[in-house]
């Protein structure tokens, strides 16, 4: 089945009335359907006209970061009365809530928390910033100590980063999530008996919803079906998400998905194959032959994940920045061969005494099979030291002061591609699976969240910002959709299916391209950041860019930084815009 999409559309502006016209294609059984529909639609502030029909329910799968955020962002449209409450969260990883690793959050998601008036996502914010300490100078330089590029992000032209422990950015979602709780907004579902195993595809009745499919019993009985079903089901159950890989890539579009492989917009791996006869605009129906060869052939690529080529280790170093020289600003250190790099910010949290305590948060990365190897956390902290022994201070002051048994290591693992909404679930059932659906309808929608959208390579710390910025962005669209009150829209519905398909699509474009700018940045860095020894770009990085980096004044070398840190970001346009 190929995504539902409007081919056009004219939004009313909020509190006026117009007149909408929409084309809508879905598939079915390898016939393409066209509907013209004209509708009077109005902005609307009240939930009275919603009560009559069936409003929107919604599962989210997943209780990490993404998972909460989600939860959290969605749950004042459940007191608004846009979605049926209350909010239903599957989680059944044990995950560790002592982590104390410090991780990073940009301002870019962590503003979508202040700037509400929530009062949960006020107590998010709060307690992050409490528990964290936000970066201000920081800094590229050599392994002898040059600087590269300098700048501030204390300013309100650059964005600003957020350094506390992962134990405290989960705690801090968690005690929101539980407020809206006890609301009757959200409900936990928690624990293995809360699997999720897949969605229900056989349902016959229920033309735009369909339980959810639990391994109530253990993984040995068969699953069974969720009391409720859903209209919208967010997969924010990480890298490898079941949802994922269950309906992932499977849909047969000619369309670009976008990964380390696909970040422009040329002809892509993931484009659907020509049937014999299509012409280049790819109108022409496609053969069930060809669909099932491009299911088979590259669903794999679509939901896998690719080797980075590096480890990763990190720790906090117990000491402060008036006890280690050097420490005055933050650094990351670029290396030659091996993907060689190493990096510190500062973090500083309560302590149980109510005084703060820093730690100076540090991560190395280093593609060297024996050190990956090696059980022992002595002998494996001793073979970094060795490995960056000729590095600057106070690079291996950090290592050492860090205890052997604290220090994390991770292989580092992207996914080769972005995964973009399901809107058409029936129609990808039937024809992968081939079973049976009802006649009208295209199931429930399926919106991938944090990782389980794109797992991105953690070379520049926004896999927890890219997940709440999903999450945030989720919100915007369904707050677009469900506030539309359609006078002829589907019978029984208290929303437009087809609106909603526009908007999440439309939502998921401006992501993507928010996505893009993150992976070109990441190659970029990647490229001069780890020159290869004896190749050509890392000749040309080596010994003309990183020379002219250090030559040249700052005031032209800061705003250059700023911008590619801003286009990381997806700056200004991010697809959080309202």
């Amino acid at each position: 089945g190929t995504t539902s999409r409007f081919l056009s559309f004219c939004h009313a502006p909020r509190g006026t009335a117009a007149a909408t016209t929409s084309r809508v294609c879905f598939s079915r059984n390898n016939a393409y359907y066209y509907t013209n529909t004209t509708t009077t639609t109005r902005r609307s502030t009240s939930s009275s006209t919603k009560s009559s029909n069936e409003r929107l329910r919604v599962a989210v799968v997943g209780g990490g970061a993404a998972g909460l955020a989600t939860a959290l962002h969605l749950a004042p449209l459940v007191t608004q009365g846009l979605i049926a409450g209350p909010i239903d969260v599957f989680d059944s990883e044990e995950r560790p809530s002592n982590r104390e690793i410090g991780v990073g959050i940009w301002s870019t998601a962590l503003d979508c928390f202040q700037r509400d008036t929530v009062d949960s996502h006020k107590l998010v914010y709060d307690d992050m910033t409490r528990h964290g300490t936000f970066v201000q100078q920081v800094g590229y330089r050599t392994p002898r100590g040059q600087w590269l590029a300098e700048s501030s992000l204390t300013g309100d032209s650059v964005p600003g980063l957020l350094f506390l422990r992962e134990m405290d950015m989960l705690a801090a979602l968690r005690k929101a999530v539980h407020l809206e709780v006890n609301r009757g907004n959200v409900v936990l579902h928690t624990g293995w008996n809360n699997k999720v195993h897949s969605i229900t595809e056989d349902s016959s009745t229920a033309a735009w919803s369909a339980p959810l499919m639990i391994q109530a019993d253990g993984p040995d009985k068969p699953p069974q079906q969720t009391e409720r079903d859903y209209h919208l089901i967010v997969a924010a159950d990480g890298m490898n998400s079941v949802l994922r890989k269950a309906y992932g890539g499977l849909i047969g579009q000619g369309r670009i998905l976008t990964g380390a492989y696909a970040i422009g917009n040329s002809t892509g791996p993931l484009d659907l194959p020509q049937s014999k006869g299509e012409n280049q605009s790819g109108d022409a129906d496609r053969s069930q032959t060809t669909r099932q060869h491009w299911a088979i052939s590259n669903q794999a690529e679509a939901t896998s994940t690719q080797d980075r080529h590096y480890d990763v280790f990190r720790g906090n170093a117990p000491v402060t920045r008036q006890q280690v020289e050097g420490l005055e600003k933050s650094f990351q250190t670029w290396g030659e061969g091996r993907n060689m790099r190493f990096a510190t910010v500062p973090m500083a949290y309560p302590g149980q005494n109510g005084n703060k305590e820093e730690r100076q948060v540090w991560f190395i990365t280093i593609d060297d099979e024996t050190i990956s190897a090696e059980k022992d956390p002595i002998k494996r902290r001793d073979m970094l030291l060795d490995a960056f022994e000729d590095w600057h201070d106070p690079i291996c002051t950090l290592v050492k002061a860090t205890p052997p048994h604290e220090i994390l290591m991770e292989r580092a693992l992207a996914h080769r591609h972005s995964q973009q909404p399901v809107l058409d679930f029936y129609g990808l059932v039937n024809g992968v699976h081939k079973k049976p659906v009802p006649v009208t309808g295209n199931g429930p929608a399926i919106q991938f969240v944090g990782d389980a959208f794109m797992c991105v390579d953690p070379i520049l710390a926004q896999g927890f910002t890219v997940g709440m910025e999903g999450a945030a962005s989720l919100a915007i669209a369904l707050t677009a959709c469900l506030e539309v009150d359609s006078r002829n829209s589907v019978s029984k519905l208290a929303f437009d299916p087809y609106l909603l398909r526009q908007e999440l699509m439309n939502r998921h474009d401006l992501r993507l391209h928010r996505l893009i700018c993150l992976l070109r940045c990441t190659e970029l860095v990647q490229a001069l950041g780890q020159p290869t020894t004896g190749t050509l770009s890392g000749l040309i990085s080596r010994d003309i860019i990183r020379p002219i980096m250090g030559i040249t004044p700052d005031f032209i070398k800061t705003p250059i930084f700023n911008a590619v840190l801003q286009y990381s970001l997806g700056l200004p346009n991010n697809g959080l815009q309202r």
